[in-house]
């Protein structure tokens, strides 16, 4: 049984504008800055649960990543 506790469950939240971008532009795009955040997370010990957006008021869109530490059990 997984454990949700603090120490296991990492959130991170993005607030953008809405424009266009790919996951090689520039830093402050969404692509961007969620691709680096994934790619800083240990792959060895965290998987990601959620990537979810909603607009905000304006132009601006909110994007949050969830991710949790899971350890495959040896044998």
């Amino acid at each position: 049984m997984a454990a949700y506790g603090d120490s296991n469950t990492k959130v991170k939240t993005f607030i953008h504008d809405a424009n266009e971008g790919a996951q090689d532009g520039s830093t402050g795009t969404i692509a961007r800055d969620v691709q680096d955040y994934i790619a800083a997370l240990d792959d060895a010990n965290n998987i990601v649960v959620s990537v979810s957006h909603c607009s905000l008021r304006g132009d601006k869109i909110l994007t949050m990543v969830v991710a949790m530490n899971y350890n495959i059990p040896t044998s």
